[in-house]
C-alpha cells in the first residue's frame, strides 16, 4: 500500500492484514522508519527489538499466504512498558538498579499478546520503578519541551509519534491515564484484577493495574479482549467472565446519566482544558445522555486532602515493602525516587490499616452515589493543567495525580481519551470512570466520543 501504515490505527490495520492488502512486514518496516526519524528527539524507547517484531511479521505473513489460521494480532508490533518482564530482553524499570536485568520469563500481559501473534518492537521508558509522572528522558511529541507524563510516558509518546500501533502500561495513581492525556492517546485503567499483573515489577499492589494504550478507543476494546482474564499467578486476579468489549459506538444514549463532580475535579482546572472537555461531552448529550452536576461523597474533611493522604499512606508503605530487599543497592536509585521509597519506613501499621479502611469507605461511598443518582459514568478532565516543561536542572516533574487518584483509591475502572486540543494546541484528555460491572459500557461511551472526534487522524505538529 502507498500510505504509511504507521499512521493507521489497529482496527484499520487488522482487515488490511487479513485481506493481504498490507503485509505485516510492511507495517513493521513503516514503524521502524518512523522510529528512525523521530526517536532521537522523542526518546520513547529504552530497548528496541526490531528483529523480534520482524520475525513475528514473517511468521504471520507466511501463515496468511498458506491460508493457515493466525491469531487476532498476528504480525502487529507492540511496545511494552519497561516494567513488564520480557524473556531474554533487557528489563530495567527505568533504574540503574536493574540496568543489566535479563528476565527468564515473560509477564502475563505479554503472554496473550504473543500468543495472538503480536511481535515485540521494544521496551518503553518509565519514571524510575513507575514512581512518578515524568518518564525522563522522554519528550512529548506534541511539544518536545514538555514531559509526556508518566509513568507510562514512553508508551504514550511512542503511540503519539506513530512509532507503534499499540502499547502497554501500568497505572497506580494515574500512570496510564496521565500520559495518555498528555500525549493525546487512549487508555483504560480496567477494574482491579481484570488484567494480570504477574511479571510486572510492582509499586503498590493495592493500586497497581496493567493495561493497554492505543490511539483509538476501538483499539483498546480489541486489545482488552486479548489481555483480560483470570490468572491464578496474580493473587488479585478477577475470577469472572471477561466483559464483551464493544466494537462500535452506541447510537442511542437515552437514559444514560453522566455525573460531573464539580467540587472535586472541575474547580481548579485550566479554563481551556475544561472548555475542551465540556465540548467533547456534548457528543454524548447529542445522543441522548444527560449531564448531572454532583457533589462528591465526603469520607472525612476535605475529600481531595483525605484521598491524597489515603493514597500516599498505602502507596508509600507498599512501595517501601516492595523495595526493602533492594536496600543494599540504595545508592543506585535516583535521589528523587530513593526519598519517596524511604518515606514508607516512617508509616506505622496503624496508619496503614486506617488508610485501607478509609479506602474501602471511599469505594463504597462512590458506588452508593452512582447507584442512587443512577449514573453510568463520572466525567472530568484527566489532568487539570498542560504537561509541565522539562527542566533538566531539576528532578523530573510531571502532571499532578490530583484528578486520577480518586478512581485508583475507589478501585473503579477509568479511561482517558483525547477530547481535542486546547488553546496551546496541546491534546486534552477526558476521563470517564464507572463501576466494574459496567466497564464495557464505559468503553462504549469513550468510543462514542472518539469516533465522532477522530482525534487519531491528527498527528503531532512537531517533527524533527
Amino acid at each position: 500500500m502507498s500510505a504509511d501504515a504507521a499512521d493507521l490505527t489497529l482496527v484499520e490495520i487488522l482487515p488490511l492484514l487479513e485481506r493481504r492488502l498490507l503485509s505485516a512486514r510492511e507495517l513493521v518496516v513503516d514503524c521502524l522508519r518512523r522510529i528512525d526519524l523521530d526517536e532521537p528527539a522523542i526518546r520513547a524507547f529504552v530497548t528496541l527489538t526490531p528483529e523480534l517484531a520482524l520475525e513475528a511479521a514473517r511468521r504471520a505473513d507466511a501463515a496468511r499466504v498458506a491460508g493457515a489460521e493466525v491469531g487476532p494480532l498476528a504480525g502487529v508490533p507492540v511496545a511494552m512498558k519497561d516494567v513488564f518482564l520480557t524473556k531474554d530482553v533487557l528489563t530495567t524499570a527505568g533504574s540503574q538498579v536493574l540496568a543489566n536485568y535479563i528476565p527468564a520469563e515473560d509477564a502475563a500481559v505479554w503472554e496473550p499478546l504473543s500468543a495472538a501473534g503480536a511481535g515485540l518492537l521494544g521496551k518503553t521508558t518509565t519514571h524510575e520503578f513507575a514512581y512518578g509522572t515524568a518518564s525522563s528522558p522522554t519528550a512529548n511529541p506534541w511539544d518536545l519541551r514538555r514531559t509526556p507524563g508518566g509513568s507510562s510516558g514512553g508508551s504514550a509518546a511512542a503511540l503519539a509519534g506513530r512509532m507503534v500501533p499499540i502499547a502497554t502500561g501500568t497505572d497506580t495513581g494515574g500512570s496510564l491515564r496521565i500520559p495518555a492525556a498528555a500525549c493525546g492517546v487512549c487508555t483504560l485503567r480496567s477494574a482491579q484484577g481484570r488484567v494480570s499483573r504477574y511479571g510486572a515489577i510492582p509499586l503498590s499492589p493495592t493500586f497497581d493495574v496493567a493495561g493497554p494504550m492505543a490511539r483509538r478507543m476501538l483499539d483498546i476494546s480489541v486489545v482488552m479482549q486479548v489481555v483480560a482474564g483470570f490468572d491464578s499467578r496474580d493473587p488479585g486476579s478477577l475470577n469472572e467472565p471477561v466483559p464483551v468489549y464493544p466494537t462500535d459506538a452506541p447510537a442511542d444514549l437515552s437514559g444514560v446519566r453522566i455525573g460531573l463532580p464539580i467540587d472535586l475535579l472541575w474547580k481548579e482546572v485550566d479554563e481551556s482544558i475544561a472548555n475542551v472537555c465540556h465540548q467533547a461531552l456534548r457528543i454524548l448529550v447529542d445522543r441522548g445522555a444527560e449531564l448531572v452536576e454532583i457533589e462528591s461523597p465526603l469520607v472525612e474533611g476535605d475529600a481531595l486532602d483525605t484521598l491524597r493522604r489515603v493514597f500516599d499512606t498505602i502507596n508509600e508503605t507498599e512501595a517501601h515493602q516492595v523495595h526493602d530487599a533492594l536496600v543494599p543497592h540504595q545508592h543506585l536509585y535516583t535521589p528523587q525516587v530513593r526519598e519517596r521509597l524511604l518515606r514508607g519506613a516512617d508509616i506505622s501499621s496503624e496508619e496503614y490499616e486506617e488508610a485501607l479502611q478509609l479506602r474501602t469507605r471511599w469505594a463504597l461511598a462512590w458506588r452508593r452515589t452512582m447507584s442512587v443518582r443512577r449514573l453510568r459514568a463520572i466525567a472530568h478532565p484527566t489532568i487539570d493543567a498542560p504537561p509541565p516543561l522539562i527542566d533538566a536542572t531539576k528532578p523530573p516533574r510531571g502532571p499532578r495525580i490530583h484528578s486520577s487518584v480518586p478512581w485508583s483509591v475507589a478501585g473503579l475502572p477509568a479511561l482517558s481519551l483525547p477530547a481535542g486540543l486546547d488553546d496551546r494546541f496541546l491534546p486534552v484528555g477526558l476521563s470517564l470512570a464507572g463501576q466494574p460491572e459496567h466497564e464495557a459500557q464505559l468503553v462504549g461511551l469513550g468510543i462514542a466520543i472518539d469516533e465522532e472526534l477522530q482525534s487519531w487522524r491528527q498527528s503531532p505538529p512537531v517533527r524533527t
